[in-house]
């Protein structure tokens, strides 16, 4: 589940390394739309064959190229990376909407799943909320506080 353990449960996790950890979640997933984006470049270049003409005919060969086939060894193998990144992204998100659901706080719910689901800048939320910045700062450092991870 939680990615930080102690052996001792009474040491408090630093509001530095939970928001590392919260982090993640948007991290990876913005790590898996850059591989797609990848992905569908990979396949752009796939679909360009150019056809060699000359005086003489050959035959026998196949419409592939080895580059082709490099090229599709490439796509496939990308392809069960993403997979494999989008389960562990579901994961997450999973663990930090439960670690969200369990601060007591409406107003420090919405602002840790704008920040941490969504990606948002304290100043979009500031904007959102109708908060000074200060503020949803304030907000921020106290809902820290009440994030237990791996405890």
């Amino acid at each position: 589940m939680a990615m930080f353990t102690t052996a001792n449960p009474e040491v408090e996790i630093s509001n530095r390394d939970k928001i590392i950890y919260l982090k993640q979640y948007i991290i990876l997933d913005r790590k898996i739309d850059r591989m797609i984006a990848d992905l569908e470049r990979l396949r752009g270049k796939l679909g360009k064959l150019t056809p060699t003409w000359g005086d003489m005919p050959s035959g026998g060969g196949s419409i592939y190229k080895s580059v082709d086939i490099a090229l599709i060894d490439k796509i496939v193998d990308l392809e069960a990376e993403i997979n494999h990144k989008i389960d562990r992204v579901i994961d997450l998100k999973r663990e930090i909407e439960q670690l969200i659901e369990s601060i007591d706080d409406e107003r420090e719910k919405l602002l840790m799943s704008y920040r941490y689901l969504d990606g948002m800048t304290f100043e979009w939320i500031a904007s959102e909320m109708h908060y000074h910045w200060r503020y949803v700062h304030k907000l921020h450092v106290r809902a820290l506080g009440k994030i237990k991870i791996g405890q």
